[in-house]
Parts: structure tokens; sequence; C-alpha cells
């Protein structure tokens, strides 16, 4: 059935796709109450479309204590006031409706005559409805495992009942990203998502339970999924797990330095220690290994002989690379002969191992210029990005020629009001506007290359998806956020160890704009 006003969606975002861009949304100044309330007007459009005028007819609706169930409030305010006779079964004490917007809802359902607000303590009570449409508002993106109680039990009744069955996002009980669905799932006529499809509601599997899919556009800005924002740190750089161990949430090691160059490499490093990493272990010279690890004795020199690294440490440092989740490679390496045919063979050893390239090795893939692997990010600043592309150019047309060139990931460093340049080789791209001019000095980008190397590990060592465009970007405006904090710390006229001291404040805010529900 065609019903006006919902999008043909292509595009599908994961579960962790919709947390970043929600979470964005807010940064970007749109509370999530607005969204709510279009999600919830959404809803009863589509109970309209299918069921004609709705005055005197009869709807249900089940609400748990997440988003989801402020979005069904919202459908269930918006259907009353189309002069519908609504009920809605709220499966938790009010008291525990945890999701601040959902709880606005809640009180506004609780303050107004139309709409009647049933709560079973047992929730045995639940029985079969025979009405003209039920709504699942229950849990949403947000199911995890089996359905405990109430949740089975209320929806044992929705199944049961007789009406039009529509899913608010998501049937509860349905993994969103992989279309499985566990015992007792919600069985409905017609799914309302929010935003784009779920992949998991495309799943062969899942065409029992999700009905016809309509997609509603809610209001939230192409900006929040266009720029990098702290919902890219807070919903994609994995927190500890409770069993966590050492080694366990990522290893990185860095390879860099010279007799010319000891703080580089001394950032970097230290850089993904903050970043997450539980293990920073530096590759340079040993003057330069044994000098990082006396500044920050929580990086773990791997000294190599000589003032230079050369190929005679080759075969050490690829068996190294395998004992780590990701590699940082280029701050301080000077540009020696030698060195250079280093990192030539060094990258084709590693091929396909998740690597952050910087400074002086990107003047090494510009003079041989391999084929590359998405997991390879490239960070250049604008100069580096013309020797890449080996012609002048806007940051935002370098960028994605220099990803398809090559076939890695580029982070082509600029400075505003355009900002980071974030491209895959497949072609989409991305881009930060945090940071300030201040940041303009010696060391800031070791430390951002740190940063990704620490978040590139994190979730490969958690056996996460690496989806590196994404991971860059939220790299970049970890970097540009702490660099931004510095400055309204100490004034503009920082340096890179500002910077590095505030790189777990910049996580710490990101993580404080994720808000809950599902």
């Amino acid at each position: 059935m065609e019903c006006p006003g919902f999008l043909r969606s292509p595009e599908t975002w994961t579960v962790e796709d919709t947390r970043a861009y929600e979470t964005n949304t807010v940064w970007l100044g749109i509370p999530l109450l607005l969204l709510m309330e279009n999600a919830g007007r959404a809803v009863a459009d589509a109970v309209e479309c299918f069921l004609g005028d709705v005055r005197g007819k009869r709807v249900v609706v089940y609400a748990g204590k997440g988003g989801n169930g402020g979005d069904a409030m919202v459908a269930a305010r918006h259907l009353s006031d189309r002069g519908a006779d609504v009920t809605v079964y709220l499966l938790y004490d009010p008291k525990l409706v945890e999701h601040e917007d959902a709880r606005l809802n809640l009180q506004a359902t609780q303050r107004g005559r139309t709409v009647k607000l049933i709560h079973y303590d047992d929730p045995k009570q639940y029985r079969p409805e025979d009405a003209d449409a039920l709504i699942d508002g229950i849990l949403g993106i947000g199911v995890k495992g089996r359905l405990r109680e109430p949740v089975a039990s209320a929806l044992a009744a929705f199944n049961a009942s007789k009406g039009l069955k529509v899913a608010v996002d998501v049937p509860t009980g349905l993994d969103p990203d992989t279309g499985e669905a566990v015992e007792g799932t919600a069985r409905v006529d017609v799914t309302v998502t929010m935003h784009t499809l779920k992949p998991g509601l495309l799943a062969e599997r899942a065409k029992p339970y999700v009905g016809q899919v309509l997609v509603a556009e809610v209001g939230m800005p192409r900006d929040a999924y266009i720029l990098a924002g702290p919902g890219d740190v807070a919903a994609r750089v994995p927190q500890r797990p409770r069993d966590a161990y050492k080694g366990g949430n990522g290893r990185v090691l860095t390879i860099g330095g010279s007799y010319h160059y000891y703080g580089a490499p001394f950032y970097a490093a230290s850089a993904a220690l903050l970043a997450g990493a539980d293990l920073s272990f530096l590759a340079a010279p040993e003057a330069v290994a044994r000098s990082a690890a006396s500044a920050n004795p929580g990086i773990i020199p791997v000294p190599l002989k000589g003032d230079i690294i050369e190929v005679s440490s080759l075969e050490a440092l690829v068996e190294e690379a395998k004992r780590v989740h990701a590699v940082a490679i280029g701050p301080g390496l000077g540009t020696a002969k030698e060195t250079k045919d280093f990192v030539a063979s060094f990258l084709e050893a590693i091929r396909g191992k998740p690597v952050v390239i910087d400074a002086d090795a990107l003047k090494v893939v510009a003079e041989v210029r391999p084929r590359l692997w998405p997991e390879a990010v490239l960070t250049p600043h604008r100069g580096e990005a013309r020797m890449l592309a080996g012609h002048d150019g806007q940051p935002e047309q370098l960028a994605p020629e220099i990803a398809k060139g090559y076939g890695a990931t580029v982070l082509l460093k600029a400075p505003k009001p355009q900002g980071d340049v974030i491209c895959s080789p497949d072609g989409r791209c991305r881009y930060n506007i945090t940071g300030h001019p201040g940041m303009a000095v010696g060391g800031t980008g070791d430390v951002l290359t740190g940063i990704l190397a620490g978040f590139m590990g994190r979730r490969a060592a958690l056996s996460k998806v690496l989806d590196p465009l994404h991971i860059a970007a939220a790299a970049a405006w970890t970097s540009g956020r702490a660099g931004e904090m510095a400055v309204e710390a100490k004034g503009e006229n920082i340096t890179a160890l500002d910077v590095l001291n505030m790189v777990q404040g910049a996580i710490r805010e990101a993580r404080s704009y994720m808000r809950g529900g599902g």
C-alpha cells in the first residue's frame, strides 16, 4: 500500500550508525524531543493511511521505558487528537522510564484525559485485544537477547490480538542489524522505521515479522551524518568491557623517530594510550625510544640500532606488527634513503593491517605510489596532499581523488571554515570542523595519528567491524576538540603537549552527548 509522506530509501543504517548520528544531532543543537515528535506523528500517519478515518477507532499502544516508548506515546496523542479511542499500556512503572524525552511525553499523557494509561504490576494481566490497530513501541533498536518480563507477556498478548499491527522503528525482538528474531518477537503488518532502513528489516528471515516497511523522515539534519561529531566517538569507539584484561582493548605499534626528531613519535605513542589503547609500543632508534619511555613510562620502547630506521629492522618490526591491532608509521622518521626503503617494504609486508600513514611515510607513498587498502589511512596536510595527488587542488577535490587512486582512506587536514576532508576509496566522504588556528604548531598532527591508531586498535581488538571512514572522523573530531579545549584553557599559543593533555577530556565530552533509550 502506498502511503504519502514516507521515503523510498535505498540506504541502510546500523544501530551504531543511528546512535552516532542521533548524538551528532544533539551536538548540532537539535533536540531529540523534536525527532521524537516527528517519529510519533509518522506512526500515527501510517495507522491513518491503513485504517482511513480513525475517528471512533480503537487503538492499543504498548510502550517501553526508552525512546521507542516515547515515540509510541507521541503516536497515541496524535491518534487521540484525530478522534481515535486510545489506550496506552506502559510496561514499566512510570518511575522507571529512563529516557528524558520519553519521560516528558509520559508526563503529558498522565496530565491529559483523552488517552487512557494503564500499567500492570503483574505482566500476566495482559490479554489479547480486539482493536482496530495495535502499536508496538516497546524496545525498537534496543533489543538485546531473549525477551524477559514484562516484555514477553505483553508481546504474547500483542501477537494474539486482532487488528492492524504496527511497529515503531523495528518490531520488538528483531535484531535491526541482522534480522534475527528471538522467541516471541512481535509480528506486525507495518513497520515504520526512522531516518533510513535498518539492514535487519531487509533480511529474508525477517519477512514474517516486519510486514510492509515505511521509512519516515523525522528531521535529522544531513550535517549529522556528513560532519564528524561526538556521536562518532561515543557510538563507534568501544568502551572498556567489564571483563577487560590488559592488551585485550587494543595494542598499538608506532614506528618513527630519527636522530633529529624525538618529539613526534612520543606524541603519537602517548596519544594512542590516551585514546584507549591498553599497550603502546614505540619502535624507534634507541635514543628516541628510551627518551619517549622516560617521558611517558606507559610507552613500551622497542629500541633499534642506529640513528635512523633501516631495512635491517624490517623482519623484526613485521613480527612486532603481527602482535598488535594497529600500526602508526611516519612521525619523525626522516627522509634518508635507507628509511624510505624500509617504509616501502614494511607497508607491503603488513598489507591488510589497520595502519595510519603520516608525515615522512607519506613521502614514500607519493614516490612509490603503491596500491594500498581501505584500513590504511593516509593523514596528509594540504602540501602532502598535493604531493600524493601530483597536482594542486582544493581539499574536497584532492581527498576523494587520493583515496580512490591509492585504494586507501584519506584524512586530509585543512583549516576552517572548510575543515578536514575524510574520504574512503568507495567514494564516501565526511568532514570535520573542530579545531583552532592555534593547533598550527609542530606535533599536533602526530597527536591525531596516535588517536586514530588507538581508536582503530580498540575496534580491532574487540572484533568490531572497522569502517576506517567513521573511525577517522571520530579521531579528527577528538583531536580538533582537544585543540579547542587547550585554547580555552591556555589561550591560543598552545603546544602539541597541551592538545595531548586534553584528549581524554574531549572523549569524555563526546560521551556526555550520548542519550539513552532505543
